[in-house]
């Protein structure tokens, strides 16, 4: 049973229902039918219209859905994405979002993702504020070194690349937002990065449920050569399913914000784990950067530690005055 009160947070506070308007619930076979249905209940008592569209179980994170989907996007006022993996950063949910589309990306969800205590169940008013400021820290940045106590050391520039926050709240025409999931980040500069990203959280829609044993991923030129660790075939093989060499990309870097997040087999809550980090390969597009490959593929880390410019950010998981 799903609890009113989240159920209401994402509906009435992060998305803003309002009556008869037509809301559209992407699904697929594996979405959990416990939410489907809680939220089809909570949009009906709102006076709204859900509006079901089912898709095909896509592998690749960032998949176009099917034509008439897309073009039901283009015509709607607001829509949930629901389904199994990822399609948030598709060119579909773009050029909805920039038509005037209200979208709450929440892949992956199951109905223990609204547990009262849980990721949903925070105040995203105030976590906006924190997001934003982030984000401005980001703008303002020449540099970024990110290091994590099981071995992460990875440092580029940032100069001229947008802050992105992401705080939960799509009440606005146009707004793109990722419940639970709060983060704030960047695209780093093109073939600036480089040292090694030690992934002791998970793989994000590559397998199912947290890594069970770190694996070091090394990247020199702001792309991905090596790695070494028994799991890194999960990232491995979803690049070599995308045909794109562009893929090997750093595409993103960002902090998870979310105090009430943990890590565990639901991505968007691992994702959004206050004192994580994560990093993403493929298409930057969405997050500021240049490069429009097939995916975009994020891999989690603990206790993250971010310098910007010199200044400390967060250390070993904990925000810092800087923030």
């Amino acid at each position: 049973m799903i609890p009113e009160q989240t159920l209401s947070t994402v509906l009435d506070h992060c998305l803003a229902v309002r009556a008869n308007e037509e809301v559209v619930l992407l699904i697929d076979r594996e979405t959990d039918v416990d939410v489907i249905e809680a939220l089809v209940a909570g949009i009906e008592e709102r006076r709204a219209v859900p509006v079901i569209a089912r898709m095909p179980r896509y592998v690749i994170p960032g998949s176009e859905p099917p034509g008439g989907i897309a073009r039901l996007l283009d015509g709607s006022t607001a829509a949930i994405e629901l389904t199994s993996t990822f399609i948030g950063s598709s060119r579909a949910r773009q050029r909805a979002t920039a038509g005037g589309t209200r979208y709450l990306c929440m892949p992956g969800v199951v109905g223990d993702t609204f547990r009262l205590g849980g990721p949903l169940d925070v105040d995203f008013d105030a976590l906006k504020r924190t997001t934003l400021a982030i984000a401005d820290a980001w703008s303002r940045a020449d540099s970024y070194r990110l290091t994590t106590p099981g071995g992460t050391d990875l440092a580029g520039s940032v100069r001229g690349r947008p802050g992105r926050a992401l705080y939960g709240i799509a009440r606005d025409e146009g707004a793109y937002m990722c419940p639970p999931d709060v983060e704030a980040g960047t695209a780093p500069v093109e073939a600036s990065s480089s040292g090694t990203a030690v992934i002791d959280g998970d793989f994000l829609f590559m397998e199912r449920g947290p890594v069970s044993q770190p694996v070091a991923l090394h990247i020199e030129g702001g792309h991905l050569v090596g790695s070494d660790g028994d799991e890194a075939g999960r990232l491995l093989d979803m690049i070599a399913r995308c045909h794109d060499d562009r893929m090997s990309n750093l595409a993103e870097v960002s902090l998870g914000l979310n105090p009430r997040g943990s890590i565990g087999p639901v991505p968007m809550e691992t994702e959004s784990t206050l004192g994580s980090a994560h990093i993403a390969f493929g298409n930057s597009i969405a997050y500021g950067g240049t490069v429009d490959a097939a995916a975009h593929l994020d891999c989690v880390m603990q206790h993250a530690t971010l310098i910007l410019d010199g200044r400390p950010v967060m250390i070993d998981g904990e925000m810092t005055d800087e923030a």
